[in-house]
C-alpha cells in the first residue's frame, strides 16, 4: 500500500522553535548549492562542501564536528557506491573499445525492418545503458546511430530519441548508476529488489518514451546530422580500428594482434551478468526456504553488488579483451582510460554522502521527519516532488537525488522493504523530471541532434518530462499491489 509520511511521524513529539530554525537551515544549504552551482558556476563537490559545513554550523555544531560529519560521510558513500561507479566504468570502457556497442548496434538492425528500427534502439539503449552512465553511453551511441540514420536516410530524430529514451529509463530506475544507488543507500533498500522493480517499471517508460513519443515528435521538429558529428564517428572508429592495425600501445604491426569485434552471445551475456546475479540474490533472500546451505551462501557472496561487478569485470577481460586478440597492454590501456570519466562523478557522490551525513548529525532528519508528517501525501509522492524541484533548479540528475536522498531518507525507517524499494525508485523517477537548459547534457542532444534549443526542448526536456511522470504512475501503481 502507499505509504504517507503522516504515518512516520512519532506522535511523542511536538513542535518545536528548534525544528522550525532546523528547517530554514535545509532551506538555505539547498540555496546554497543552487547558487553555487547555477548563479557561480561552481563544481558540485564544491557547492556540496560548502553546504554540508553550513548545515553543521548553522545547527549549532561545532568547527571540528562540521569537518567530522562531512568526511566520515564522504568516506561512507564512497566507499559503498564509489566502487561500484568504478567497477561499471571499466565494464563500460572495456564495452566500447572491444566493438560490443557496434556489434550489438549492427544486429538489431539486420534483424527488424526500418519502421521497427525505433524499438529495437530503444531496447540496444538500454542494453548498453545497463552498465554505463548516461553521458558516456550517450557518447558512444551518438555516432554510431547518427551514422545509421545518414546510411539508411533516416531521420535522426526518429533514430537518436529511442536512444535517449533507453539511456535514461535504466540510468533513472535501475542500479548500478549512482542515482539508484544513492536513493538505496539512503533508505536502506535492497539492491536486489530494487533492481526487480525498477527493471518492471522500465519496460513501459521505454516504450513510452521510446518509440510511442519518437513517433509523434519527430514530424514536427527540424534536425539533421551535423558534418561535425559524421567527422567523430570516423574519428571513433579510425582510433578503435587502430587496436587492429599499429597498437600504440605494444608497437606490434596488424598481424600481431588481429582484431574481432565480439559476439552477439558473448557480448549480451556479459552485459547481464551482474543483473542476472543480484536479481538471482534477491530471489534467493524472498524464499525463507533457501536460506542456509552451501548454494545460499555462493549466491548470497555473488549477488552483492560489488561481487556481481568484479566478477563481470574479470569475464569482460576475456569476452572483451583477450578473446579478441587483444594484448595485456592494450586492455591495460583499456583499464586505465576507464577512470578519468567517472572521477567527477565520484567526487560529486562522496560530497553527498557528506551533505547527507550533516543532515543526520544535527537532527535536521527530524525536523524533516517531523514536518513531513503534517503534509498528509504518500510518502513516494513527496519523494519524487523533493527530488523534481531539485533536478529542475539544479539540471543534475545525480545531485537532485543525492539532495533529496538526504532530505527524505530519514523518513524511510520502518519501512518494509518492498516500500523502501519503491522509495528509492520514486527518487530516481523524480531526478529525471524537465532537464532543460541548466542540463549539460541537453546541450549535448542539441549538438548531435542538429536541433535549435526550442527543438531541443520540445524533444530532450519533454521526453524526460514523460519519463518521469510515467515511472511515477508506475510506481504509485506498483505501491498499491506489493
Amino acid at each position: 500500500m502507499v505509504c504517507s509520511a503522516a504515518g512516520l511521524l512519532s506522535a511523542d513529539r511536538t513542535w518545536t522553535s528548534e525544528d522550525t530554525w532546523l528547517l530554514v537551515v535545509v532551506g538555505v544549504s539547498i540555496a546554497i548549492v543552487v547558487l553555487l552551482i547555477s548563479w557561480l558556476k561552481i563544481h558540485a563537490f564544491l557547492a556540496l562542501t560548502v553546504s554540508s559545513l553550513t548545515v553543521s554550523l548553522l545547527a549549532g555544531q561545532s568547527a571540528q564536528k562540521a569537518i567530522v560529519s562531512f568526511t566520515s560521510g564522504l568516506g561512507l558513500i564512497t566507499g559503498s557506491v564509489g566502487v561500484l561507479i568504478i567497477l561499471g566504468a571499466i565494464l563500460g570502457r572495456m564495452l566500447a573499445d572491444s566493438g560490443g556497442i557496434e556489434q550489438v548496434v549492427n544486429t538489431l538492425t539486420r534483424m527488424v525492418r526500418p519502421e521497427r528500427l525505433p524499438w529495437a534502439v530503444t531496447l540496444v539503449a538500454a542494453l548498453i545503458g545497463l552498465p554505463m552512465f548516461f553521458e558516456v553511453g550517450f557518447v558512444m551511441l551518438m555516432p554510431l546511430v547518427l551514422q545509421l540514420a545518414k546510411q539508411i536516410q533516416y531521420p535522426v530524430l526518429r533514430v537518436g530519441m529511442p536512444v535517449v529514451a533507453g539511456l535514461a529509463t535504466v540510468h533513472a530506475l535501475v542500479p548500478p548508476h549512482p542515482g539508484p544507488l544513492i536513493a538505496i543507500q539512503a533508505v536502506h533498500a535492497s539492491i536486489g529488489l530494487t533492481m526487480l522493480y525498477g527493471l518492471l517499471v522500465a519496460v513501459p517508460c521505454a516504450i513510452v518514451v521510446g518509440p510511442l513519443f519518437t513517433a509523434y515528435i519527430w514530424p514536427r521538429v527540424p534536425a539533421h546530422v551535423p558534418d561535425s558529428a559524421t567527422a567523430a564517428f570516423t574519428t571513433d572508429l579510425h582510433h578503435r580500428n587502430g587496436a587492429a592495425g599499429t597498437d600504440s600501445d605494444t608497437g606490434h604491426a596488424k598481424g600481431a594482434a588481429p582484431y574481432r569485434m565480439p559476439s552477439l552471445p558473448a557480448t549480451l551475456g556479459t552485459i547481464l551478468l551482474p543483473i542476472v546475479l543480484m536479481t538471482l540474490k534477491a530471489v534467493f533472500d524472498s524464499i525463507p526456504m533457501s536460506h542456509g546451505g552451501t548454494l545460499f551462501a555462493v549466491v548470497e557472496f555473488l549477488g552483492t553488488p560489488m561481487i556481481a561487478l568484479l566478477v563481470t569485470v574479470f569475464v569482460s577481460l576475456i569476452t572483451f579483451g583477450y578473446a579478441l586478440g587483444f594484448s595485456r597492454r592494450h586492455v591495460q590501456a583499456s583499464l586505465a582510460r576507464s577512470f578519468a570519466p567517472v572521477a567527477g562523478v565520484i567526487v560529486i557522490v562522496g560530497a553527498g554522502g557528506g551533505y547527507s551525513q550533516a543532515l543526520q548529525d544535527t537532527g535536521v532528519d527530524r525536523a524533516v521527519t517531523q514536518a513531513a508528517g503534517h503534509l498528509h501525501i504518500p510518502l513516494l509522492l513527496l519523494a519524487w516532488l523533493v527530488a523534481a524541484l531539485m533536478r529542475t533548479i539544479v539540471g543534475s540528475g545525480t545531485i537532485a537525488t543525492i539532495t533529496a536522498a538526504g532530505i527524505v531518507g530519514p523518513l524511510s525507517h520502518g519501512l518494509a522493504s518492498s516500500q523502501a524499494s519503491l522509495l528509492a525508485l520514486a527518487l530516481g523517477s523524480g531526478a529525471a523530471f524537465a532537464g532543460h537548459v541548466n542540463d549539460a547534457a541537453f546541450w549535448m542532444a542539441k549538438e548531435y541532434f542538429g536541433t535549435s534549443i526550442s527543438g531541443t526542448l520540445r524533444t530532450w526536456t519533454v521526453s524526460h518530462t514523460l519519463l518521469s511522470l510515467t515511472s511515477l504512475a508506475c510506481l504509485l501503481l506498483l505501491s498499491t499491489v506489493v
